[in-house]
């Protein structure tokens, strides 16, 4: 029993660590966080910091990590019960801009380091896996390049989501247009 006690205690003090670092992403920007501010914001020493994460890199990728898990788990119970299609890869969409938009910090986090050698790779390898859920949906509209196709429609709701990071809001237009052009 006092094993799973501290477990359960080591858990809720690395997302104690997550959720100050998103909130201090969203205040700062990812170059004005540094892990004595994630650590104060957290309330914790420093030292517990280096038990959960190796450096400040680890600890940016498991904030993506976990933004990513997020996006999943909303789109899965999006699209829970849809077949292949239109529908179910919009309802996907809207369901990753919901994320992004409930996670500003993270997503202003995810923009900044993408181009971070160190984090790059897992990034965009999460990226890829929510792309390669799309293509069924694509196959089953009829799509030829299926995989290519899921790739553009992807960047476009990425770019929608930077949009309405920017403006703080949901862009309703923005969504329409997602949504014309998967022709529902």
């Amino acid at each position: 029993m006092v094993e799973g006690t501290r477990i359960a205690g080591a858990l809720q003090t690395r997302e104690a660590l997550l959720d100050a670092g998103a909130a201090l992403a969203e205040e700062h920007g990812l170059a004005g966080i540094s892990v004595n501010m994630v650590v104060a914001r957290a309330g914790v020493a420093k030292g517990t910091f280096y038990v959960h994460f190796k450096d400040r890199a680890a600890f940016v990728d498991a904030m993506h990590a976990r933004f990513h898990a997020r996006v999943e788990a909303a789109a899965g119970e999006a699209i829970a019960g849809l077949r292949p299609g239109a529908e179910r890869l919009f309802r996907g969409f809207v369901a990753y801009l919901d994320v992004s938009l409930a996670n500003r910090g993270v997503k202003a986090l995810s923009l900044e380091a993408r181009s971070d050698p160190a984090v790059q790779d897992s990034m965009a390898a999460r990226r890829e896996r929510l792309v390669a859920a799309g293509v069924a949906d694509l196959e089953a509209m009829g799509w030829d390049d299926a995989e290519a196709a899921a790739q553009l429609l992807a960047a476009m709701t990425r770019e929608i989501s930077v949009l309405e990071f920017d403006a703080g809001h949901r862009l309703p237009a923005s969504r329409r247009a997602l949504k014309r052009f998967l022709r529902i």
